[in-house]
């Protein structure tokens, strides 16, 4: 079943870590626990029945080290002091590169199922979900690596001036980024929020980009199954 986890933890775990962050950040003063279920989530996408794809071993080694990876670049860059600029770069190289592979494997684990049931569908939308935290962290690392990069909100500065000496102590302040990057996800646009530098605007056409193009994969192979089977998960076995 997808995302079966160690330990016969329910499906929805992973699902249910996501929501978690993102109610973090609707609560600013909880913004530092978000990090703690960022991680749990890292670990566990690359550690549980999701970590086991269909390649070989050595691929299945390399995924699941770039889960610890992941983690380790994303509290080196927490507890780093904000102008050390550079410290983001590992955070958002590991994040992509894991969230980006995650996906893949999901979109495989789909198309292999052959009913839809409720772990495909509680996959579907953690996987999109996924997308846009992942999109939040690497925009924050980016905002740290060129400050301004995304006005009015000039994060950085703000951390400083409210006596902030690392990103963890700004955890409030950041929250901000992460709504961004689901307006950029979702291609809603509200425009009150603006990338200002290169490498900030092709990061938000990369998102763009990615949210669309999720959907349609994704309810493809699940409407697809849907109609092979002539029902919903209440027909799935």
């Amino acid at each position: 079943m997808l995302w079966r986890l160690p330990g016969r933890c329910p499906n929805e775990l992973l699902l249910l870590l996501t929501c978690l962050v993102l109610v973090c950040f609707a609560f600013p003063g909880f913004g530092r626990l978000s990090y703690i279920f960022y991680s749990l989530i890292a670990l566990l996408l690359t550690r549980g029945r999701f970590g086991q794809g269909q390649g070989t071993a050595l691929d299945d080694r390399l995924y699941k080290g770039l889960g610890t990876l992941a983690v380790m670049a994303m509290w080196l860059w927490l507890m780093t002091p904000l102008d050390l600029t550079f410290s983001g770069v590992p955070l958002a190289l590991s994040w992509s590169v894991l969230v980006g592979w995650s996906i893949l494997r999901l979109i495989q684990r789909l198309a292999g199922e052959p009913h839809v049931n409720r772990p495909l569908l509680m996959g579907a939308i953690a996987g999109y979900l996924h997308l846009g935290l992942t999109a939040g962290l690497v925009m924050g690392a980016v905002e740290t690596i060129q400050p301004g990069s995304f006005l009015p909100l000039d994060l950085t500065q703000a951390a400083f001036a409210a006596g902030a000496g690392s990103v963890i102590e700004s955890s409030g302040a950041f929250a901000e980024i992460n709504y961004f990057a689901f307006v950029c996800l979702t291609t809603v646009g509200f425009g009150d929020i603006n990338p200002v530098l290169p490498l900030a605007r092709m990061l938000c056409v990369a998102t763009s980009a990615a949210g669309p193009l999720y959907l349609a994969v994704v309810m493809g192979v699940v409407i697809g199954r849907y109609a092979s089977v002539g029902g919903g998960p209440g027909r799935a076995p």
